[in-house]
């Protein structure tokens, strides 16, 4: 028993730490393992399947009254961060249309289903050793038609834009919603935005993550 026990626990305590591999390096190695072997001992499976343990050790994480001791401020946010390039690299293949032709006005559009817009207190995707401050993080983690999966920093105005393609717009309605949230909010402004902005969408089209709805 006390080796089915340990081959248990081996296997499991591997999925994880190659899945969250940044996070496995900046948590002290005793702290890792007491984490691993309470969410062994606490956390009850909602699947069978060893390609759902890294989500089912995010619940764990979620529901516990704070990080486990030891952890960086960081860890919980890098480990979904983590998680999400994987849930990307074994998503089933979408109803993707890709192309490269430039983005027009009245261009319906839709976020890739392939794609994530991500908020986080820390820059997850640039830890650099164990120093990690808090900065507010915008990101956009996609696969693209040749199956890589991606990540970007985005500013506040791109992730508005973003926002506004998930929600099924034309391109003109996005960069409009978009310019009525800045300060200098008038008809004159969203113009002058129009091309700037529309060469955006373009740009952001051709890296797979906006994509023309299909007439």
């Amino acid at each position: 028993m006390a080796l089915y026990a340990r081959l248990i626990y081996n296997n499991i305590e591997g999925v994880l730490a190659k899945t969250f591999s940044v996070c496995h390096g900046l948590v002290p190695s005793a702290a890792w393992h007491d984490a691993v072997r309470a969410f062994v001992r606490e956390h009850r499976a909602t699947s069978p399947y060893f390609s759902h343990i890294p989500a089912e050790f995010l619940l764990h994480l979620a529901d516990r009254d704070g990080l486990p001791p030891g952890w960086p401020p960081c860890a919980e946010e890098l480990c979904h961060y983590e998680w999400t390039k994987l849930a990307l690299d074994l998503a089933e293949d979408a109803d993707c249309a890709f192309d490269d032709d430039a983005i027009a006005a009245a261009d319906a559009l839709r976020l890739s289903p392939l794609a994530r817009l991500l908020e986080y207190q820390f820059p997850v995707h640039a830890i650099d050793g164990d120093h990690c401050p808090p900065a507010q993080t915008r990101l956009v983690a996609w696969r693209d038609r040749v199956d890589r999966v991606r990540c970007m920093r985005v500013n506040a105005a791109t992730m508005r834009l973003l926002q506004a393609v998930a929600e099924g717009h034309t391109a003109g309605a996005c960069l409009a919603e978009v310019a009525a949230g800045t300060a200098r909010s008038t008809e004159e402004h969203a113009q002058r935005l129009l091309p700037a902005g529309l060469a955006m969408l373009t740009r952001l089209h051709r890296q797979d993550i906006v994509l023309r709805c299909a007439t």
